[in-house]
C-alpha cells in the first residue's frame, strides 16, 4: 500500500505501509451453559474445594510464554443455570491457582458445572476491560492483555485446567527508519481501546466507549507493538516523533479489521523524503 502526499513546496512524499495479518489463535464455537434438570445444593462440602491450573494458548501472553507469579485472575463456576462463584480472585504459581480461602464444589456430584475466567483480574467487575492507553511501559502494556477461558467439569478432587486465549487484537509496527534520528515513540489514534464482555460469556466480547489513542511499548530496535480492541472497519492514524521532537503522521488511505486473537503487523519507511511531516497532531 502506497500513500503520496505533497508538502508546502509541492514535492512529493510518500508513504509506504506493507500489512500482514497472521492468524494466531481460532476460536472453536460459545459457551454451553449445561441444562439444568435440578438445581445444586447451596450447602457447599467443605473438604472438597475447587482446584484449578491455568495455561495459555496461541500467541504469548504479552511478552511471556505463560502465566507470572502472582498474576490474578477471576474464576467464575455455573452449576446449571445458577451461579455459584463469581468472580473468585485466584493467584498464579507454579503448583497452581490458589484462593486465599479455598472455594468448595456444591453436593451434587451429577450435576456439569461450567467454569469460565478472565485476566487480568479486577475486584469491581463491571462488564467492562480497558486497554491502558499509555503501552509505552512494560507493566502497562502487559496488564493490557485481555484472556479468557472456559471449561465443563463435574465436581472433582483433581484439578481442573482452564487454557486462557487471547481475546483482543495484537498490532506490531516494524519501522525502516531512514532518517538521521532514532524514533523516540509510536502511537496510534482513532481506535478503540474498551471492550465490553459477560462473565458467562466471556469471549463473546464488544468493542465500546469512544476511540481514542494508544502508545506502543518498544518490543526491539525497530519494533513497536500495541494491544488494542478488536474492530472492524477502522481508519486509524499512525503518529511517530523522533528524539528531537520531530513529528510525523500518516493516515490509512482504507479500512482495515483488527480481529480478537489476531496479530496484524505492518511494515512502515520513514524517511525525509517518504513520510509527511505534521506538526499540530501530538500523542499523549
Amino acid at each position: 500500500m502506497e500513500i503520496i502526499t505533497y508538502n508546502e513546496n509541492n514535492h512529493k512524499n510518500t508513504i509506504i505501509m506493507k500489512t500482514k495479518n497472521l492468524l494466531v489463535v481460532a476460536f472453536a464455537g460459545l459457551i454451553a451453559l449445561a441444562a439444568c434438570k435440578k438445581e445444586p445444593s447451596v450447602t457447599p462440602t467443605a473438604d472438597n474445594s475447587i482446584n484449578l491450573s491455568a495455561s495459555v494458548y496461541g500467541f504469548t501472553k504479552a511478552t511471556d510464554t505463560a502465566f507470572e507469579e502472582g498474576d490474578e485472575i477471576g474464576v467464575n463456576v455455573y452449576a446449571g443455570n445458577e451461579l455459584w462463584l463469581e468472580n473468585a480472585l485466584y493467584t498464579y504459581s507454579s503448583t497452581g491457582l490458589t484462593s486465599e480461602t479455598p472455594n468448595a464444589w456444591y453436593d451434587d456430584e451429577e450435576l456439569e458445572a461450567t467454569l469460565t475466567a478472565y485476566y487480568p483480574y479486577t475486584a469491581a467487575f463491571d462488564g467492562t476491560f480497558c486497554v491502558n492507553s499509555d503501552q509505552s511501559d512494560l507493566d502497562g502494556y502487559k496488564a493490557s492483555d485481555l484472556l479468557v477461558a472456559t471449561a465443563n467439569s463435574l465436581p472433582t478432587k483433581e484439578a481442573i485446567n482452564l487454557t486462557f486465549k487471547h481475546v483482543l487484537s495484537k498490532v506490531v509496527i516494524n519501522v525502516d527508519n531512514q532518517l538521521k534520528e532514532d524514533i523516540e515513540n509510536v502511537w496510534f489514534t482513532d481506535v478503540y481501546g474498551e471492550v465490553t464482555f459477560d462473565l458467562a460469556t466471556p469471549e463473546e466480547l464488544a468493542a465500546s466507549g469512544s476511540k481514542g489513542t494508544v502508545k506502543a511499548y518498544k518490543s526491539g530496535d525497530n519494533t513497536w507493538q500495541f494491544i488494542i480492541a478488536p474492530q472492524a472497519d477502522a481508519t486509524p492514524k499512525l503518529a511517530l516523533t523522533t528524539a528531537s521532537g520531530n513529528q510525523y503522521t500518516f493516515v490509512l488511505n482504507e479500512a482495515v479489521t483488527f480481529s480478537a486473537g489476531k496479530v496484524s503487523t505492518a511494515t512502515v519507511t520513514v524517511s525525509t523524503e517518504k513520510i509527511h511531516r505534521v506538526s499540530d497532531e501530538r500523542g499523549n
